[in-house]
């Protein structure tokens, strides 16, 4: 079938050549887009709210300046859904919990608002675990997203809904968040690009309140490389109301692959009863990763395998100390919050509320030592490769796999490779590679020095055209 009868398969570039062009309309655009959601909302129920009003009144805005030959850049009359955890003015915004359930923000997220002044249409929100922090997308407002490629399956948390949407095309980009891999994972699991920039490179104001300090940030989300760097140029750069993004400096443009190394770490190591053993890593994940790293080498890249540069245990601690605190933050404002949270928020809350100031505060001294020594040890190499999960996606009424590699799993099993990087700062990516033999998307993940963010999409872009993946589409509903 002709692609302009499927505008949904098309990419965000190739619909804005089409909208600069004039062979498409903006407001035809939105209504395949807003015919697609509902298909696959049936289905799958990615979507929390669909803006249809504010979505059409933008794009017959959009299709005036296209009359006019005063389109502002080439995102001008796409669609774009926003994960449910960040502002849209005069849009609901429920961070999938019913202590929000009817709150309406005032003011737009800088990255929104960003996408707007480029004239990105916002089509609707995406759904989200309660307070973006469970590795399956439910809550009790808008109940279970299910995966693309198999509604069995789980398509991670918290950026579910966003994954899904991109997945199945009822948009071509999705703005989303990442605060230990809530981007990045689902993105693995559903076969699409998702990036956890540097901290400070696009910049934040107008939001919920921080669940961890700078652990969360902005996450874009697409099926190609170069429809995410699209969107990265759209909505990055400093802003005063967000002094961090006024420190962002960024490495400047990369070097030829032959000046680059890279180090491919396929296991951890994890400490337990005073000893340690390996985490363990699908069979399927650690092979494709493998085969990737081939490619890689075969563009003129140096890959040697090494170890990581972290202590997993640390990274848990930090982890669990400073999102409890988080969460009882946010909780105890509301007083009757046990009542309206899930019961693992709650068990979470009640940790945060019995911690110490000292606990709060030796957790941030262990995350300022684990800084330190991964930025120490990241100038052996440019660019680290790891899976980005430990396993496929899995069943969706688990929030993990029953079993890796035989190896009996845990909630924390499949974060492996991802929390760490927030708690650094530093940029990631995760790029689809070969699917596991059954189907399910495989991802791999790129891991940059602070302020590589444009390094990784290079190398991305890269790989991309050497192992292709946007031809590959669920089965339509």
């Amino acid at each position: 079938m002709n692609k302009m009868h499927t505008p949904w398969k098309l990419s965000a570039g190739e619909l804005a050549m089409l909208l600069e062009s004039g062979d498409l309309r903006p407001d035809d655009l939105l209504e395949a887009c807003l015919t697609r959601i509902a298909k696959v909302q049936l289905h799958l129920n990615p979507i929390t709210h669909v803006a249809k009003d504010s979505a059409r009144l933008a794009a017959v805005q959009a299709r005036e300046r296209q009359v006019r030959g005063e389109r502002r850049g080439p995102l001008d009359g796409v669609p774009v859904t926003v994960k449910d955890n960040l502002h849209v003015a005069g849009i609901p915004a429920t961070w999938g919990s019913q202590i929000y359930r009817h709150f309406v923000p005032e003011f737009d997220d800088i990255a929104v608002e960003r996408l707007r002044a480029q004239g990105a249409i916002i089509v609707g929100k995406t759904n989200t675990p309660e307070f973006a922090l469970a590795g399956r997308t439910e809550n009790r407002i808008f109940g279970l997203t299910r995966h693309p490629w198999n509604p069995g399956l789980n398509p991670g948390g918290s950026s579910g809904g966003a994954v899904t949407c991109v997945a199945t095309g009822c948009a071509p980009l999705a703005l989303a968040t990442d605060a230990g891999g809530s981007g990045r994972l689902p993105a693995a699991y559903t076969g699409v690009v998702g990036m956890r920039p540097s901290n400070g490179a696009i910049a934040r104001c107008h939001g919920f309140p921080a669940l961890v300090p700078d652990f969360q940030v902005i996450a874009p989300m697409a099926r190609t490389v170069a429809d995410l760097a699209l969107m990265m140029r759209c909505i990055s750069g400093p802003d005063p109301r967000d002094p961090l993004s006024c420190r962002y400096i960024s490495l400047g443009s990369p070097p030829p692959p032959s000046k680059l190394r890279i180090r491919m770490a396929l296991e951890i190591g994890v400490d337990e009863g005073g000893g340690q053993r390996v985490a363990p890593v699908d069979p399927e994940v650690r092979a494709n990763v493998r085969a990737a790293a081939v490619t890689l080498r075969g563009l003129g890249y140096t890959v040697e395998e090494g170890p990581v540069p972290f202590h997993l245990q640390q990274v848990r601690l930090i982890w669990r100390t400073l999102a409890a605190a988080g969460v009882a933050r946010v909780a105890e404002a509301f007083p009757e919050w046990e009542d309206q949270v899930t019961d693992s928020i709650a068990a979470t809350a009640r940790h945060g509320l019995s911690l110490s100031a000292s606990d709060y505060v030796r957790a941030l001294d262990a995350l300022a030592h684990l800084r330190a020594r991964v930025s120490s040890e990241c100038q052996d190499y440019d660019v680290l490769l790891t899976p980005t999960g430990a396993a496929p996606a899995f069943p969706i009424e688990r929030l993990y796999p029953e079993t890796i590699d035989g190896v009996a799993a845990d909630i924390q099993s499949m974060s492996i490779f991802t929390t760490w990087v927030n708690a650094c700062g530093l940029p990631a990516i995760s790029l689809p590679v070969e699917p596991a033999a059954d189907g399910r998307p495989i991802g791999m993940q790129m891991v940059g020095r602070f302020g590589a963010d444009e390094l990784l999409l290079d190398i991305a872009a890269r790989f991309e055209v050497a192992a292709p993946w946007a031809h590959r589409w669920p089965e339509d509903m």
